[in-house]
């Protein structure tokens, strides 16, 4: 999935002083009465500057649009970052939520350090970063307003020029802090993409960017791309990823053909999810692609389109048995072995020695089972025994992960329940889903104490 940060902001009411003390207030009056437009716009005219509907419906606008405030059913609300910033007024908050949704930010708090410059200067360094954009002086000019607003940087009037706030210096350095090193990254370790970017190259604002200098491809998936037609997912282990292109059909070029050609090209694949908080991402893992399709998806304008969709398997996760089917395994067995891991190569094969014969599942296969055999047939969800027999024979039950990789839950025996397809898409998709997953955690935790 590609970045869909925009690159143009807009203001709020008041001047740089008082930006945020009324963003601050619209945010509480909006936590405290969920009004509809009209009610917010009145609230507007009368406690800020705000005269002209326009004006308000677009600044009102760039608020939801950097996730601060959303419209539901007609009515506004808060968003969880909006509700901390009506609490605690930190201008962070606000820097966080612009760094997340508005290109440029980054690249002038990196460009005034150290040193004072002019917004000319600025603009030039805007402009080699992101030379797809086009950054007139009032694109730039707004940015500036926003971090002098937040107090990152103060313009020295004299001499015209910017230079960072103490604040400021504070937020560069905690974008620098961490450097992330490719053979140390931990899957659910949280990593700067600016840093990572940096070190290892790759196009910070793509969501697949092979590095020109190292034998890397990074990769990254995230709830945000779902409104521009792109579908991630676990089954099991297997992580189907959707490739580039946000209109018309998908093609095999670009970062979709160096996802697919990995392999031949000596690159390794490495998975990352971004967080709520700005340039800041999980790390999932090293994968392997091991096939690809094609699926009817929409596209960015709500059109059907041919989408390439990528099957990746995690590197190094294979278990080996003695037994040469999962089924003559005993399942205390099963479970030792699908929790620990065995760093081998290659993949549900069988390798013979002088004294015995061993045979490799990969993990998720190994997980599987266990979950498929502790349900003995029996939905963990509902209680109601599988809906039907499936081709192997076998009362047909989904085998769903509590916890994503990204919160640590990777594929383990504890992990997982098996449910039957109702339950599986409740807990994905129901309006109660994440409440629904909560009520299995809790059955697995009793069900481990019993």
């Amino acid at each position: 999935m590609v970045n869909d940060r925009r690159m143009t902001t807009d203001r709020f009411f008041g001047s740089i002083e008082k930006r945020l003390e009324n963003l601050q207030s619209m945010l509480e009056f909006v936590d405290t009465t969920k009004p509809a437009e009209p009610a917010l716009r009145d609230w507007l005219k009368s406690n800020t500057a705000a005269e002209s509907g326009s004006t308000i419906n677009k600044y009102v606008g760039f608020q939801r649009s950097i996730n601060l405030l959303e419209l539901q059913e007609d009515q506004y609300q808060i968003t969880s970052r909006g509700a901390a910033f009506a609490e605690t007024g930190d201008p962070e908050l606000v820097f966080e939520a612009l760094l997340a949704n508005v290109a440029g930010f980054e690249t002038i708090l990196q460009t005034l350090d150290h040193q004072q410059t002019t917004a000319a200067a600025i603009q030039a360094s805007l402009q080699k970063a992101y030379p797809e954009y086009q950054l007139p002086q009032a694109v730039v000019g707004r940015h500036l307003e926003w971090l002098q607003a937040i107090g990152a940087l103060k313009k020295q009037q004299s001499t015209d020029q910017y230079e960072l706030t103490s604040f400021g210096k504070q937020l560069l350095q905690e974008k620098l802090d961490q450097k992330p090193v490719i053979d140390n990254l931990e899957i659910g370790g949280t990593y700067d993409r600016v840093e990572l970017h940096e070190e290892y190259g790759g196009a910070r604002y793509r969501g697949i960017a092979p590095s020109a200098d190292y034998p890397y491809v990074f990769f990254f998936t995230g709830d945000s791309g779902a409104e521009h037609g792109y579908k991630d997912e676990f089954r099991g282990d297997t992580f189907i990823y959707t490739g580039e292109g946000r209109t018309g059909d998908m093609e095999m070029t670009g970062g979709n053909k160096a996802i697919c050609d990995h392999k031949e090209d000596g690159r390794e694949l490495h998975l990352f999810e971004n967080n709520d908080k700005a340039w800041s991402v999980t790390y999932l893992g090293q994968f392997e692609c091991v096939d690809w399709f094609e699926e009817q998806l929409s596209d960015t304008d709500g059109n059907r389109r041919k989408a390439i969709r990528f099957k990746l398997e995690p590197v190094a996760n294979d278990v080996e048995f003695t037994a040469t089917d999962l089924d003559a395994v005993e399942t205390d067995e099963l479970y030792e072995r699908a929790k620990g891991a065995v760093t081998t190569d290659g993949g549900a094969t069988q390798q013979t020695t002088t004294e015995t014969t061993h045979t490799k599942y990969t993990r998720s296969e190994a997980v599987r089972e266990y979950a498929l055999r502790v349900a003995d047939g029996v939905c963990r969800g509902c209680g109601n025994e599988a809906p039907f027999v499936g081709k192997d024979g076998e009362p047909y039950l989904e085998v769903h992960h509590l916890y994503r990789r990204s919160d640590g839950g990777p594929d383990h025996p504890d992990n997982v329940v098996a449910l039957c397809p109702n339950c599986h898409r409740r807990v994905h998709h129901g309006k109660d889903g994440d409440d629904f997953n909560q009520e299995l955690i809790s059955k697995t935790e009793r069900r481990a104490i019993d």
